[in-house]
């Protein structure tokens, strides 16, 4: 009697344990067929044209898996963690992190994100590898879709070369105030030499949702430091908002880079259209580069893409995206077209 008593016990406590915390496998598998083209023309130089037809890995979002779960310390205090990686589901290799400046490519298990931390009354505390607060707004709400290869800023806008995830880093994000919210983080580039400072990722965020109306400001200032050729400071702003009328949805955004004496302005206009199980998405991006050693370097975007839901977790795919880049009175094309399928678990 005493032996059944004993694990009745053990299995009430174990019961409540399980009750506080929680871990859940998840996922997102995106792929598509489509056809590609590149066309370069300049003064003097025949205009040469490739087109290629493949099977691709995230043509909507970036195919991933992971693990995430919290425990509930008591007093609304919780412990939290994500460990989460990318992969190609047409080849089934890692999709490994390229920084954008150094072009070092990483081969972590878990580069998009591996985290951990507390969060209560208070916000949320993370430390380790996550995105920056700049991202959160950047990939978000101007876009078609902010899907990845139909977005008109694809190709286009030099913004897009921003360190969104770079590690070793703290992160705070603040309760919500009557629908406002924010967020900031700071990266340690833990590559101090004998000659040169460490390098250092700093980023914030201000954000609105309230109703009908979103807006938010963000900012990130990179420095690369350490004992790479890079010594300008990089320093990235975004403004994002849109309006739901209930028909459609208008979002419109606008970017500035300053890069030691480069500039680059840059907005984004679109439109998310619903009706029914499909929505029609579109936009136009354009970016003016000025770069201090004199020229002008310009690019316009314009993207189209719809989706088909089958249900809440998987959804067809179609969609063109249109890019110019011009230089010097040289100039590249490029278009993209591709059909897909999107599953999420």
């Amino acid at each position: 009697m005493k032996k059944k008593l004993i694990a009745l016990a053990v299995l009430a406590v174990s019961g409540v344990a399980s009750a506080q915390s929680s871990v859940t496998l998840y996922g997102l598998i995106d792929a598509n067929v489509g056809t590609s083209r590149v066309k370069v023309s300049s003064p003097g130089v025949a205009t040469s044209s490739t087109r290629q037809t493949v099977m691709d890995s995230g043509g909507f979002n970036t195919s991933r898996f992971g693990l995430k779960g919290s425990e509930d310390l008591g007093s609304g205090l919780k412990a939290n963690f994500m460990l989460e990686a990318g992969f190609n589901v047409d080849t089934g290799v890692e999709n490994n992190y390229t920084n954008p400046f150094t072009g070092v490519v990483s081969n972590a298990t878990f580069g998009r994100q591996s985290w951990v931390g507390l969060s209560g009354g208070f916000g949320e505390v993370r430390v380790g590898k996550m995105w920056t607060p700049y991202d959160e707004v950047k990939g978000s709400g101007a876009a078609a879709f902010d899907a990845n290869i139909f977005a008109p800023a694809t190709g286009v806008w030099v913004s897009n070369s921003y360190q969104d995830r770079p590690g070793n880093a703290l992160y705070y994000a603040t309760p919500s105030f009557s629908g406002f919210s924010a967020a900031a983080m700071y990266s340690f580039g833990e590559n101090k030499t004998t000659t040169a400072s460490a390098g250092k990722i700093a980023s914030f965020n201000v954000q609105y949702a309230g109703g009908p109306l979103a807006a938010a400001l963000a900012y990130q200032t990179e420095k690369q430091g350490g004992a790479s050729l890079i010594t300008d400071t990089t320093k990235f702003t975004q403004l994002n908002s849109s309006y739901d009328f209930g028909p459609a949805k208008l979002l419109a955004a606008y970017g500035y880079v300053k890069s030691g004496i480069d500039k680059a302005k840059e907005f984004q206009v679109g439109v998310d259209v619903p009706v029914g199980a499909v929505t029609v998405s579109g936009g136009v991006a354009r970016s003016k580069v000025t770069l201090g050693a004199g020229g002008e370097l310009k690019s316009t975007g314009v993207g189209l893409a719809a989706k088909y839901d089958l249900s809440k977790r998987t959804f067809l795919y179609t969609g063109l995206q249109l890019a110019k880049n011009e230089i010097a009175g040289s100039e590249v094309k490029t278009d993209t077209f591709a059909v897909g399928v999107q599953h999420k678990f």
